[in-house]
């Protein structure tokens, strides 16, 4: 209808949901600049890598853990917990739902590959983003 959003928020609490394999250890130290580096391989831009920074640095500073698993939510766990529907449907969707979990030793496992590029923005682009923080 021609009018644009800045923005829709929202919190729900998920328990059930299949927990990453794959990630990747961030050092608190460096915390702002790899998670930073990361959302820009997912496809976040300007005032979005803004947002999510001041979100989630600030919450995970305070996890005063040396290390942090990083991981994406698997596509087909994030649609069972958090499907979105559009109308009209964007051109190009860029979404992903990060998991956090305070690390006493760097991650071990399966490295997890992010995009060497970011998605391009084609038409109606819709973007989300969403955190898990698994602080158990």
């Amino acid at each position: 209808q021609g009018k644009t959003y800045f923005e829709l928020f929202y919190e729900s609490n998920v328990k059930d949901f299949g927990k990453p394999t794959k990630g990747i250890t961030l050092e608190t130290r460096y915390l702002k600049e790899q998670l930073d580096q990361a959302i820009t391989k997912l496809g976040l831009i300007g005032s979005e890598k803004v947002e999510f920074l001041d979100w989630w640095v600030p919450r995970l500073q305070a996890l005063n853990s040396k290390y942090i698993f990083f991981s994406i939510i698997e596509p087909s766990e994030k649609e069972k917990i958090d499907h979105v529907s559009y109308n009209p449907e964007p051109d190009t969707r860029i979404e992903f739902i990060a998991y956090f979990k305070p690390l006493p030793k760097p991650f071990e496992g399966k490295k997890l590959e992010l995009p060497t590029t970011p998605p391009a923005r084609v038409g109606f682009t819709a973007v989300e983003w969403g955190g898990i923080l698994d602080d158990k």
